[in-house]
């Protein structure tokens, strides 16, 4: 009781401490952005290139926190941080260049009081790695699963209202994660012209215009509860002399950091990697150059079509999470290379980490997969596939029109980007979401096949896939094709609280199991779509 009546009274006095002390320095409520401006006592000609500005900051309990500033035109530099915990803040800035007492020795103090607002970012912070290591939460530990829109070349094309209605778009049909790179890739670039990020490549000039028009898009994420997940290098299909050297690259990754790293973000470092190993090891070395000295969002190391080179990443500890491309994913005969492949391979290897499908095949308009007419149902089914034989962690989904912010053309009524999301696929992550979120997603594990009785033709094409927690309370089996599923005598005891779940619309239905001796417990789909049962069931 002592212990509650002195936590009140500290937070009786940290509040009225806050209104005696506004007027004397900043007051930031946690977990939103706290911005520093300094004036640099010299005009650098190139400031990336002349000068590196780092800022210490030192919580109420005396805990350690270090960042980037950035130069953001003429004289000005800013500094962006989130504090993490209500009390009153330092700070301690250090220079480069130990001669601009603007830049260098500053110091200050800022007050952080309880958190503010409505967003998801606002109720619980940014996110992190739980500490199973294997799925995403955010900073009061409330769990996140990362569904994702690949939105590539999306940001740097797309208007202020543009942005937003897309924004809200996305935030309704319950993603929460936007992915999408500084550039295109450079084998697209030529196709879809875009301003460019930089100038030159042995000392590249920012275009300091690019990115402060960015700064508006990537707070338009936040405040719709969209994690910005952003690639500032993608070199996934780009030449050894298309890449920027090493150097340019950490000073162009640092900028980034500093830049938006006060938002809640994860950060894609987009590769590819030859026989020899070396891009992965030019990417190692820069990965520490770039995130080890400063405190980060999460950093996911997607290797393109090298997922081979995934496990040297496991050892660095600015790596926090590991990514795949699944564009080869793109028909029924293609399954079992993500049924049984690296997402499936890598979960077993140690130090685990989160594994997501960050690059999938894209979703086709109608008029495109004339060849493929079940390929709107298929991109459903590769969501569903990807989280459930793995630990979920999150998933990807993709349309052409949207990645690539394709605009107006002369015979449509409203851009292509417009008209696509509300593609089909895009609408079925809202089933997913509300089934993933209500429930422990983070303890399902994938059941092995050899578990499970299948009833009807089985089908490499169209396999079950299965996932259950380890106290064996719940169990998720996702049914593409076959009409009817057994369940083991002895191995579920199967409540009366079963459920299907149609996964193109999130209609449920009660589901009744049959006794079906010796086979055990069979359960019947209301049709010959796919769907989603979900047994609340005990060992």
């Amino acid at each position: 009781m002592l212990q509650l009546i002195l936590a009140a009274l500290g937070w009786a006095l940290l509040t009225l401490g806050a209104e005696v002390c506004a007027a004397s320095f900043p007051v930031i409520p946690k977990w939103h952005r706290f911005e520093l401006t300094l004036t640099s006592r010299h005009a650098y000609t190139n400031a990336l290139q002349e000068a590196e500005v780092r800022v210490l900051f030192v919580s109420p309990l005396g805990e350690t926190n270090r960042t980037y500033g950035f130069w953001d035109g003429g004289k000005t530099w800013r500094v962006r941080f989130a504090p993490n915990f209500p009390g009153r803040w330092r700070y301690y800035t250090m220079c480069s260049d130990p001669a601009n007492p603007g830049l260098n020795g500053q110091a200050g103090e800022f007050l952080c009081i309880a958190a503010t607002g409505d967003s998801r970012f606002d109720e619980h912070g940014p996110i992190q790695v739980a500490r199973d290591q294997e799925h995403f939460e955010q900073a009061d530990r409330t769990p996140f699963l990362w569904l994702g829109d690949a939105a590539w070349d999306a940001p740097p094309r797309a208007t202020d209202s543009d942005w937003k209605q897309y924004a809200q778009t996305r935030a309704a049909q319950k993603f929460n994660t936007v992915q999408w790179r500084l550039a295109p890739a450079a084998a697209t670039a030529a196709a879809r012209p875009t301003p460019e990020p930089y100038t030159g490549r042995e000392c590249i000039t920012l275009n300091l215009g690019f990115f402060q028009h960015l700064d508006a898009k990537v707070d338009g994420l936040t405040r719709a509860g969209l994690l910005n997940a952003i690639a500032p290098l993608w070199e996934i299909g780009a030449r050894a002399d298309q890449s920027l050297p090493e150097d340019q690259a950490i000073i162009l990754l640092r900028y980034a950091v500093a830049r938006w790293g006060g938002n809640p973000v994860a950060w894609i470092v987009a590769f590819e990697s030859d026989s020899t190993g070396e891009q992965a090891a030019r990417w190692q070395r820069i990965g520490r150059a770039v995130f080890n000295p400063v405190t980060h969002g999460p950093v996911i190391v997607l290797p393109g079509e090298a997922p081979w080179v995934l496990p040297a990443f496991r050892k660095e500890s600015w790596a926090d999470a590991l990514g795949f491309q699944t564009t080869q994913v793109t028909d029924e005969d293609a399954l079992p290379w993500l049924i049984q492949g690296p997402l499936s391979l890598e979960r077993q290897k140690l130090p685990v980490r989160p594994l997501i499908t960050l690059s999938p095949a894209v979703e086709l308009l109608p008029a495109e997969a004339r060849e493929q007419p079940d390929a709107t149902n298929f991109v459903r089914r590769v969501l569903w596939w990807s989280l459930l034989i793995n630990t979920p962690a999150g998933v990807s989904y993709s349309t052409r029109d949207v990645a690539d912010w394709t605009r107006a053309k002369t015979d449509a009524a409203e851009p292509p980007w417009r008209t696509a999301l509300s593609m089909p696929g895009a609408e079925a992550m809202a089933p997913l979401a509300e089934c993933f979120g209500a429930i422990d997603f983070w303890r399902l594990k994938p059941v092995a096949q050899g578990g499970m009785v299948r009833s009807g033709t089985s089908s490499l094409s169209n396999p079950v896939a299965a996932s259950s927690t380890d106290g064996g309370n719940l169990l998720l089996i996702y049914m593409p094709a076959e009409r009817a599923f057994q369940l083991p005598p002895g191995s579920w005891a199967v409540s009366e609280n079963a459920t299907w779940l149609d996964p193109s619309t999130g209609q449920r239905r009660p589901a009744a199991a049959v006794v079906a001796s010796p086979a055990g417990w069979e359960f019947t789909k209301p049709d010959g779509k796919d769907w989603v049962l979900v047994v609340r069931a005990r060992r």
